[in-house]
């Protein structure tokens, strides 16, 4: 890709303020309507661990005013769906649906917000099929590897699901699920990102949510240094390396974004070659940003060849030695990486663009700081226009799971 590609940049949201309620409105003229609400709800220690994923689930599945699933076959008939999900900061509730349905389709959802189902025999059902999905998951190697890196990273200030057992997990205290929700659910809603034509007026009365949350988040990241081997009967070693990253507000950020997208965010990209194509060590290795109110890493994960894992983290070892020192060791590699992180950062429509966004304002940006990024980034045209940067070489959470063998006995002695 040494050809230069030009950045084309999204619409702009309308910063609406509907109340306390923060909406970005996207008009825009097509078949389907699409919402997502944005709660400032951590996963905080003062819960117990999995206490979020049981609610996000119990707020799928139930509701205290449409019965039996009702709520959901209601929404279904007006042409919508929905879904939650959760980071370790927030909670996020999409729908989507037929955009003449919109006002209806907001008032269920409200009322799935207001009368959850929070107590009773049904919740505890709920509870135990998560943890029978859990011990499904913790049989993975794979998932093994993300959660004691979740533990490690995040498990001094949030609740981390993997750092309790299963039984732990599956005796917790249901009846803070009702404290929970005064705290947060029902006053952290934070914002909006809206994609519709027009702007329902029955937004207005999700403002009743807006009322402000107040939290400590303990934050004791810097005296990390774990490198943990974790024997495992598989036919791979999950390997995930954790490094210090900075938060995408930095004014410098558009630069390591690109950095990083060199080290491992594509298929040539710098590890890629080294480990999978000329070491033949795995099918693939990436490099990711991590990005929380705790802390921000960046991870590299890779499954690779069992009785060859030390000499895939001696790779990656020297191939960050090597990207700290040199980023773009010329000007075609600079170009290459410019051009696949620009194509990244083009959304291919508006309802991908308005999911972007939802992501965006939740890691503390503007969408306007985000265009400004991947404009920074266009701009480059040669090395000279590269700035030299702190770029870490030493992980602070090092976890193989799938080998008995000290692969990491060297770098953390």
């Amino acid at each position: 890709m040494s050809f230069r590609l030009s950045y084309q940049v999204p619409p702009l949201p309308q910063r609406l303020d509907i109340h306390k309620l923060r909406v970005y409105w996207l008009p825009a003229q097509l078949p389907l309507a699409q919402v997502n609400f944005i709660w400032n709800a951590p996963a905080l220690k003062a819960y117990p661990a999995g206490l979020r994923r049981l609610l996000l689930r119990l707020l799928s599945e139930e509701n205290g005013y449409y019965a039996g699933g009702k709520l959901r076959q209601n929404l279904y008939r007006l042409g919508w769906e929905y879904s939650w999900h959760a980071d370790w900061d927030g909670i996020y509730l999409f729908a989507e649906g037929l955009v003449e349905n919109l006002p209806k389709a907001l008032e269920l959802l409200y009322a799935m917000v207001a009368y959850p189902l929070l107590s009773g025999p049904l919740v505890r059902h709920h509870l135990n099929r998560l943890v029978e999905a859990e011990a499904r998951a913790r049989a993975n190697p794979a998932y093994q590897a993300d959660m004691r890196l979740d533990t490690y990273l995040w498990g001094f200030s949030y609740a981390d699901i993997g750092s309790v057992s299963l039984e732990a997990f599956a005796e917790m205290d249901t009846s803070q699920l009702i404290s929970y929700c005064e705290r947060f659910l029902w006053k952290g809603l934070w914002g909006a990102v809206l994609l519709a034509p027009f702007v329902p007026p029955q937004l207005s009365s999700w403002a009743r949510w807006c009322k402000g949350v107040y939290y400590q988040l303990p934050i004791p990241l810097d005296r990390l240094l774990v490198c943990e081997t974790v024997p495992y009967e598989a036919q791979q070693v999950s390997l995930r390396l954790a490094y210090p990253w900075l938060s995408p507000s930095h004014p410098s950020y558009a630069y390591y974004r690109l950095a990083l997208m060199r080290l491992g965010g594509y298929f040539g990209a710098q590890l890629m070659r080294s480990v999978r194509e000329e070491g033949g060590l795995t099918y693939g290795i990436y490099a990711r940003p991590s990005v929380h109110k705790a802390g921000s890493f960046f991870i590299i994960s890779a499954e690779v060849a069992r009785e060859r894992a030390q000499e895939a983290v001696g790779r990656i070892g020297a191939e960050i030695d090597s990207w700290a020192q040199t980023p773009f060791p010329d000007e075609a590699s600079l170009a290459e990486a410019r051009n696949y992180l620009l194509v990244q950062s083009m959304p291919e429509g508006l309802s991908e663009w308005a999911q972007r966004v939802v992501r965006i304002v939740s890691a503390g940006l503007e969408p306007e700081s985000f265009i400004h990024q991947n404009q920074q980034i266009e701009a480059i045209s040669q090395l000279s226009d590269f700035p030299k940067l702190p770029l870490p070489t030493q992980p602070t959470v090092q976890i193989a799971v799938g080998t008995e063998a000290p692969i990491f006995a060297a770098a953390c002695a």
